[in-house]
């Protein structure tokens, strides 16, 4: 098992793996990741600005870390699908994923013929034609992710016939775009959330597909890896970034405060 088989080999061992969210296109912090325990990263071009080369330079680190890359692709016709599993990356996670069509756009663009239509290419991963290129095609196909993420009413509705594309490996509710879909913005944890998360679940076990799982609160977890949940993402670097700097920030401010209060004998 190489790093980029290593988060399909747990899930095909029906083994949970623990994921960082990354949206900063800093190497060291997979580095970090790996050196803290995590089994992948997914790492995010829908909201980012991250460039080719700062992908490669991401998947670069995340190969030598022995730690897999998902990489969340702008949308299910994104021509970035080809480029970024031609770079290397584990998988894709699909956003927006609100009709059966969506998800067989996303599995034609990231699978070989018969099933989809990705070109071909002796690049990296075929040791630039120093291998056999017709066994590689069949294991690619094999070894390559693809997730669907569910981030709306319409997607939620058809879950089931999402799951059941064939090609389509696993399933995540995207649960922030979805509580904006229903009226309820950021409330990720209300109850008509809660039980989407439950469909989506319910769907996966019905399809024998992986389900993926974003904890907003610890409490989360338990429920989710009761729900089957394989696929843990964990954490995200910048808020783990953004808590660790103001609870820095706030200590030593504190202990500023105390020590600028006048003392007792002071106001004498």
């Amino acid at each position: 098992m190489n790093a980029r088989t290593r988060l399909n080999g747990l899930l095909k061992q029906r083994k949970p793996a623990g994921g960082l969210f990354l949206s900063i296109p800093a190497p060291t912090i997979i580095d970090i990741a790996a050196v803290a325990g995590f089994d992948f990263v997914l790492i995010d071009l829908e909201h980012t600005l991250i460039d080719g080369q700062d992908l490669e330079f991401l998947l670069a680190a995340a190969d030598r870390c022995g730690i897999s890359a998902l990489v969340r692709v702008p949308s299910s016709s994104s021509d970035r699908i080809l480029q970024v599993l031609d770079a290397g990356a584990a998988g894709i996670v699909v956003p927006r994923c609100s009709s059966v069509e969506d998800a067989r756009q996303a599995v034609a663009r990231a699978r070989y013929a018969p099933l989809g239509l990705r070109g071909l290419n002796a690049g990296r991963l075929g040791r630039f034609g120093d291998c056999d290129l017709v066994e590689l095609v069949a294991t690619l196909n094999s070894e390559t992710l693809v997730i669907a993420m569910v981030e709306d009413q319409a997607g939620l509705e058809v879950v089931h016939e999402i799951t059941e594309v064939e090609g389509i490996d696993g399933i995540l509710l995207g649960a922030a775009d979805y509580s904006q879909s229903i009226g309820l913005p950021w409330q990720t944890t209300a109850l008509p959330v809660i039980d989407a998360e439950g469909s989506v679940a319910a769907a996966a076990r019905s399809a024998e597909k992986y389900l993926f799982a974003i904890p907003r609160r610890n409490e989360d977890i338990e429920r989710q890896l009761d729900q089957g949940a394989l696929g843990i993402i964990a954490a995200n670097d910048r808020g783990i970034l953004r808590q660790a700097l103001t609870q820095a920030n706030g200590n030593w401010r504190n202990i500023q405060a105390l020590q600028s209060k006048p003392s007792p004998e002071d106001s004498k």
